[in-house]
């Protein structure tokens, strides 16, 4: 078996293994397993950043993002699974009923813990002899470790109770790492043979540009045909998906998939783990589908 198959089928096997806990999480009708399965993905991608970050002594608060990784996406699990519920009797005007608002929630953990960040980074300025330019780096460091990709992904939360959301969700994810697999396919197929120029030739110097123009178009051709999945909650004409939906989540799939080789590259690693095979760890799994998932949560509040 050629070393370029080999790849192929490795992130295969682990992209249908996401897809099969989602799909699994979705056929048990159980909020409560779909809520647990998100947030373990991020305390495992938590974990991952932090060991990256201790094995490359890069200046950060790991302490500090480690415990928001753990703690955040349980919270807005807990606020979404107890969102409406009444505590007391129904019938009584005094009962009072528990509402969460996940947005605004979502929004005032990221100012907290940004503000902490720069406590901790005052502090150790004071007491701990860190220049200014390694706080600044620090901080940096710090505050992405928890947005990207953790704070992002847990918009996948925004999903609990709405069958047709967590559906949407699926077809989502599943449609951003098909984006990833055709670019491979098309590229180790058609790669450099029309375009010299590399697509990324700095962040990620293996993707060629006719892997990623053959993989918008199979993928897109892929998402179309598997809309049966989902229901759409607006209105979507054939011309509005393919030339507005499907670009911006294509985009978006690569450019996360480029943030996390950024990272990465920055770190100087080549995989964030080692638990998945052909991708790497956690990290590896869900950096492009945390920006395709709080995109599409963004647009649904805006619409």
């Amino acid at each position: 078996m050629s070393p370029k198959l080999k790849t192929f089928i490795e992130r295969g096997i682990s992209t249908v293994i996401l897809l099969a806990l989602l799909g699994g999480a979705v056929a048990w009708n159980s909020p409560w397993g779909y809520a647990a399965l998100v947030c373990v993905l991020c305390n495992l991608t938590t974990y991952e950043w932090c060991n990256m970050l201790r094995e490359r002594a890069a200046e950060s608060n790991r302490g500090l993002a480690l415990v928001a990784g753990l703690i955040y996406p349980w919270l807005m699990a807990a606020g979404m699974l107890t969102d409406g519920m009444v505590l007391g009797n129904e019938a009584d005007p005094t009962a009072v009923v528990l509402n969460f608002d996940f947005g605004a929630v979502a929004l005032g953990s990221l100012v907290f813990f940004v503000l902490a960040a720069f406590f901790a980074e005052l502090r150790a300025m004071d007491y701990k002899g860190r220049s200014g330019a390694q706080a600044l780096s620090s901080m940096g460091i710090t505050v992405l470790s928890f947005i990207y990709p953790v704070w992002l992904f847990s918009f996948a939360l925004c999903a609990l109770y709405d069958d047709y959301a967590i559906k949407t969700l699926l077809w989502l994810v599943l449609v951003t790492k098909m984006s990833d697999i055709w670019a491979y396919v098309s590229g180790v197929l058609l790669g450099g043979k029309f375009i010299s120029r590399r697509f990324s030739p700095v962040v990620s110097p293996k993707k060629t540009w006719e892997g990623i123009i053959g993989s918008f178009i199979i993928t897109s051709l892929c998402a179309w045909g598997l809309l049966g999945l989902t229901t759409f909650p607006f209105e979507l004409s054939t011309l509005q998906f393919f030339c507005v939906l499907m670009p911006c989540i294509f985009i978006l799939s690569v450019a996360g998939d480029l943030a996390g080789s950024l990272i990465k590259r920055g770190l100087a690693v080549k995989d964030s783990g080692s638990l998945l095979p052909g991708i790497g760890g956690i990290f590896d799994l869900i950096d492009s589908p945390a920006f395709t998932v709080s995109f599409f949560a963004a647009v649904l509040v805006i619409l």
